[in-house]
């Protein structure tokens, strides 16, 4: 007699090792994940000299591996195991300053896929703590099937896309939303730009406090472009590139010199400050149809109601496409609904930004 279906094709579980030395994130981790039914929580290590022995004995998917130990640091660990253990899969945790911001981003560089910060100590509350578990163990499952979603993104195609769209235009701004994978794809993205763009390039990368400025610095190397993390009243200038503060709400607001910024404590909306809805959303309101709005790899859906109202004021929307993405969820419904022009990988999304924006550009 055979066994039952479901019970034959039972979904594998998530197999996760911490590696923490302390005592007290340890023991939040093994609770958080053990109660988790789709994951395998393999235990935990205080530091990198004694991770490498578990991770070679239980084959994780994923190390939660903390920036900052005293034996064996988290970029030591991780060049280890970039090294010995190529298929595991691994996220940081980091604490909330510019050191741990530094480190974070570095270790991105060097292939964790993504990180979670750590409120400042236990003192933090337990609400805090809360949300960093919960985001962290969203990423950890996210990751692990890469896109994100369940199926496949069936592309609707949009109609009536002539009589909707102005045919010639010129282009001054450029919004891009973008969460999990942004870092490493924002730095290819910017790359590819060339110095010349005759508009402004506006950035909300799902980051906490502090990250974002050092990611400015992060990737100032990596573009011809002017980039800086950006400041309440600033008048926005060509041939730049800002990043929205991380904890903060943007806004892009038209004056008589031109964009200019508004940062503000702002509402929470999709748990997400910087919201990409919230940027869309003023660009769709101040600058119509002379703008582009970029939606990149990410979890969740924020972006997709930004981009709805862009839409609907005659933006021109570019979406990362789903191979290229290291989350295909924030692309994932303004691509399904047809919201989308272009649909492209990073290098097809900058030469399109760089046509659409160069100078004498008429599209």
């Amino acid at each position: 007699m055979g066994f039952p279906l479901e019970d034959s094709l039972e979904k594998k579980r998530i197999r996760v090792l911490a590696v923490d030395d302390s005592l007290v994130y340890r023991n939040l981790l093994r609770s958080a994940f053990s109660q988790d039914p789709e994951i395998e929580f393999l235990g935990a290590a205080i530091d990198g000299k004694f991770a490498l022995p578990k991770i070679a004995h239980l084959k994780p998917d994923f190390v939660v591996l903390d920036v900052e130990m005293p034996e064996m640091d988290g970029l030591t660990t991780l060049r280890e195991i970039r090294s010995q253990f190529p298929a595991t899969k691994v996220i940081m945790l980091s604490s909330l300053t510019m050191e741990g911001a530094k480190v974070t981003l570095k270790a991105m560089e060097m292939g964790a896929l993504d990180f979670v910060s750590k409120p400042d100590g236990v003192t933090a509350g337990g609400e805090k703590i809360s949300e960093a578990l919960v985001s962290l163990i969203e990423k950890v499952k996210a990751l692990y099937s890469k896109n994100g979603i369940n199926k496949p993104v069936q592309v609707v195609q949009r109609q009536n896309e002539i009589s909707f769209r102005a045919p010639k235009r010129k282009y001054s701004i450029c919004a891009i939303g973008i969460s999990t994978g942004g870092p490493i794809a924002l730095r290819e993205l910017l790359s590819k730009i060339p110095s010349d763009l005759n508009g402004t390039i506006v950035i909300a990368q799902h980051m906490p406090p502090v990250f974002t400025n050092y990611l400015a610095e992060n990737l100032r190397s990596s573009t011809a472009l002017g980039i800086k993390e950006v400041e309440d009243g600033e008048l926005l200038k060509k041939r730049a590139v800002y990043i929205a503060p991380g904890g903060k709400q943007l806004e892009i607001l038209q004056s008589p010199e031109g964009p200019i910024a508004r940062v503000t404590a702002g509402p929470q909306e999709e748990l997400c400050k910087p919201s990409v809805n919230i940027l869309f959303r003023s660009i769709a309101k101040n600058f119509s149809n002379e703008s582009i709005g970029v939606i990149m790899t990410g979890m969740g859906e924020d972006g997709y109601l930004g981009l709805k109202a862009m839409r609907e004021t005659g933006s021109f929307l570019l979406a990362q496409s789903q191979e290229s993405c290291l989350v295909f969820g924030m692309p994932s419904r303004p691509v399904n609904e047809g919201l989308i022009d272009e649909i492209s990988d990073i290098s097809g999304i900058a030469e399109k930004i760089s046509a659409l924006m160069g100078w004498g550009a008429v599209v």
